[in-house]
């Protein structure tokens, strides 16, 4: 492809993900990226980006298979489809020729993580997960610390994923990663995320795994006497309920944050917020584009993002523990909790010098050495809507990939393949009560990967 052209890109579906997050930032660099074609299901989604993004609608398909069942219509595709449509879906792209950007985790199984990543490097294309995380300035930041030896032999990792408690109930109570039917564990729909910066930053193998959690909290042994199946059919406790979804989704359509803990946010994300009204609110996420009161009533009403969370139909655990030991004698403990105010992670390095504390939401990193004793104090400010800005690089650096045809890409499927095979093994540990051993663990994926036709 010419260098001075945008590298053209299809998108296999233009659901929140896809459209909202990616799309939206994409265009602010026509000079870059450009889309020219969709796979999507719901008509009204594939006709709205048509029209949105200037698409020839016959390049506009119902289904992934009629796109990449015939000779390449664009440069790369963008893979937001649900999880459970991940490996086929990205194996027909990648037998096609196509580059392709896809959302993790890549696939509902280790070996085909596996499969995917051998067929990309068999077809030389490129292949890169949306871990967008590893750009995000105060890990970038980190990366470079650690490397230098700011902390000397890092020895311990602490990380914790505190998500907000409105972020767990929209995803994991209501919304698509709700049941492991549907998507997969809340390990590998959100903790893949956490895995894979302490892989990252570790910089080392994982030799041990063992993990615990359960869904404690959000089940019908904890509604409240009376609730009913849906927050609007009259629930006695509405009024103080913090997880109604009238106060969630449609008044006032955002969760009770006091302003004063949005400091760290940098200025993008604020100006963001003022050029996208869509980021002002949740319901975004739940009607995607009619946010009249009466199109977030009619979701609320027929959808699950309106029903009571203690009877929704949900099944994956809201807190988990997880530890690690790597190669080099390194430990990390992990840890994923639906019960906090702000979505925050804290993510922490232990040496034989001193500390590095990190604090994303906030922006907070601080360097603490033994010898001489001392603090250093950083503000990194943190894009709170887009994944600390991660999702704006990671569209750029993908493209610029293809455009220079390089496989020098942060986010490549081979360096986030063993985070993928940690986060399966934990599930493993906690679902098996074992601990498990990675080497036999990656062994097992492997030989199963190479078995396929």
């Amino acid at each position: 492809m010419s260098m001075s052209q945008p590298v053209r890109i299809a998108l296999l579906g233009a659901g929140s993900r896809g459209e909202l997050n990616l799309a939206t930032l994409a265009r602010r660099y026509p000079d870059r990226i450009r889309f020219v074609a969709v796979a999507e299901p719901h008509q009204g989604r594939r006709e709205r980006f048509v029209r949105d993004y200037g698409l020839d609608p016959a390049l506009a398909f119902n289904d992934w298979r009629e796109l990449t069942g015939r000779p390449r219509v664009a440069d790369a595709v963008i893979n937001t489809l649900p999880c459970r449509l991940h490996y086929d879906s990205a194996r027909a792209a990648i037998e096609a020729g196509y580059h392709m950007l896809l959302e993790k985790p890549m696939s509902l199984e280790p070996w085909q993580c596996v499969d995917l990543v051998s067929r990309a490097k068999a077809k030389a294309t490129l292949l890169g997960v949306s871990v967008q995380n590893r750009f995000n300035p105060i890990y970038q930041r980190a990366k470079k610390l650690l490397d230098n030896g700011a902390v000397g032999m890092l020895v311990n990792v602490d990380c914790a994923e505190n998500i907000g408690y409105w972020h767990f109930v929209l995803s994991y109570v209501r919304g698509i990663h709700h049941h492991s039917s549907m998507s997969h564990s809340f390990m590998m729909a959100k903790g893949i995320h956490d895995i894979d910066l302490i892989c990252w930053l570790v910089g080392a193998r994982v030799k041990r795994v063992a993990g615990f959690g359960s869904l404690k909290f959000f089940t019908p042994d904890n509604a409240p006497p009376g609730a009913p199946e849906r927050c609007m059919d009259g629930c006695p406790v509405e009024s103080s309920c913090v997880f109604s979804a009238i106060k969630q989704y449609l008044k006032p359509g955002r969760p009770d944050i006091p302003a004063r803990l949005y400091t760290g946010q940098s200025l993008e994300a604020v100006v963001d917020l003022i050029r996208y009204p869509r980021f002002r609110t949740m319901a975004s996420i739940i009607t995607q584009h009619d946010l009249s009161e009466d199109g977030i009533k009619k979701s609320l009403a027929e959808t699950d993002y309106g029903r009571c969370v203690f009877h929704a139909p949900n099944n994956v655990v809201d807190h988990q523990s997880v530890s690690l030991e790597f190669d080099n004698g390194v430990t990390a403990s992990y840890s994923l909790s639906g019960f906090s105010l702000v979505w925050e992670r804290t993510l922490n390095f232990h040496g034989s010098k001193g500390e590095l504390r990190t604090a994303d939401f906030s922006g907070r990193l601080e360097t603490r050495t033994y010898h001489p004793a001392a603090v250093r104090k950083q503000r990194i400010p943190y894009h709170g809507i887009l994944h600390g800005g991660g999702d704006k690089t990671v569209l750029l650096a993908f493209a610029d990939a293809v455009s220079h045809q390089s496989d020098q890409l942060l986010i490549a499927a081979d360096t986030c393949l063993d985070a993928h095979l940690v986060g399966f093994a934990s599930e493993k540990a906690r679902t098996q009560n074992v601990v498990v051993d990675m080497e036999e663990f990656r062994k097992e994926a492997e030989e199963k990967a190479a078995a396929q036709v």
